[in-house]
């Protein structure tokens, strides 16, 4: 399987990171990159290519003042510490458009949702290069090159909004693929993180051609808290194209199979020409942050019965935090999906 990779992660290292023991962690680090490589490269028969950056691809997804000011802010912070690691973190969110709330701190939370979510030196970059490497596999894919191709990258993406940065990501990997993707037809994004993709879901929730369906721990006690109901099912023409499949916490395999076939399903009744499949490995029963209850092994037969679809995929990492389990859960996974 062809694996696209973003070069750029790194740059984007959150103070306190996880693995260097932090007080308070930031379960988003490099290391979770370097696990999953790692884990592919032991196991072989994975092809590894760098992706070019584009900005062009965030373009279609994002808005152009959010694009500008992610920019900004990252040089910026570069600045503020005379290029040693300086970071921005929001410490108001305005009540809605303001044409006065000019300064950097209204700002910072003008563009951001949620207190997890700092801006570094190294954000812009790192944010584009995941972006520019989902782009680069929905090529393939679009091109017929390749039947899956897989991403790896970080900062995740899915929580990342239209206009605002939020739960670790800045741009959003999925739908940059999934809108490259819409050109040539029908597309469904499945994402099965632990976390509802609110950005997502959001991006194209007016939108009868891109098919959104979430298996994730029910928002009501769990990561984004605001998104991720059942009862969200689209607006407009996008109406019926959307759905959510929330989980108490503490399921197992046995609970998270028919809630599976349930979202496979709906799926296949949308008659898509590609699939985007938003993979996050924070299910898993060890994850710091997650709350479900699946072993290893069952990403394996996660991965199999989504290539049951039969459909060219692009699959994007997300989310994934316990490290001696991560690079172990993608093979699986990966194995799954390519098996014949």
């Amino acid at each position: 399987m062809r694996v696209i990779l973003n070069s750029r992660h790194a740059d984007h290292a959150a103070p306190g990171e996880f693995e260097a023991g932090a007080v308070v962690p930031c379960h988003e680090a490099p290391g979770r990159f370097g696990a999953i490589r790692g884990a592919l490269e032991a196991a072989g028969g994975f092809t590894f290519e760098n992706a070019a950056p584009n900005e062009e691809c965030v373009a279609a997804v994002h808005h152009p003042a959010y694009v500008a000011y992610l920019r900004g802010a990252s040089a910026e912070a570069k600045r503020a510490n005379g290029g040693g690691l300086n970071s921005f973190w929001p410490t108001v969110f305005p009540f809605g458009p303001n044409p006065r709330a000019r300064g950097a701190h209204a700002l910072r939370g003008a563009y951001c949702f949620d207190v997890y979510t700092p801006i570094l030196p190294g954000t812009f970059g790192a944010a584009l290069g995941g972006a520019s490497a989902a782009f680069r596999a929905a090529e393939l894919v679009a091109a017929g090159t390749e039947k899956s191709v897989y991403v790896l990258s970080r900062p995740p993406g899915h929580h990342a909004e239209h206009d605002r940065c939020g739960g670790y990501c800045y741009f959003n990997n999925a739908a940059v693929a999934a809108q490259h993707l819409s050109r040539l037809g029908k597309v469904a994004v499945l994402d099965l993180d632990v976390h509802h993709g609110n950005g997502t879901q959001h991006i194209f929730y007016d939108r009868a051609d891109v098919l959104t369906v979430s298996v994730h721990g029910d928002p009501a006690g769990l990561y984004p808290f605001f998104s991720g109901f059942a009862d969200e099912t689209g607006a407009g023409p996008g109406l019926g194209a959307n759905m959510n499949v929330p989980l108490p916490p503490g399921i197992d395999p046995n609970g998270y199979r028919p809630a599976l076939a349930h979202a496979l399903d709906a799926v296949a009744r949308f008659r898509p020409a590609f699939l985007v499949f938003a993979f996050g490995a924070d299910t898993h029963e060890s994850d710091p942050i997650g709350g479900l209850k699946l072993p290893t092994d069952f990403f394996g037969e996660m991965g199999a019965a989504v290539r049951g679809l039969g459909l060219p995929a692009v699959i994007v990492q997300e989310g994934g935090y316990n490290l001696g389990a991560l690079g172990a859960s993608a093979v699986a996974l990966l194995r799954g999906v390519e098996s014949r």
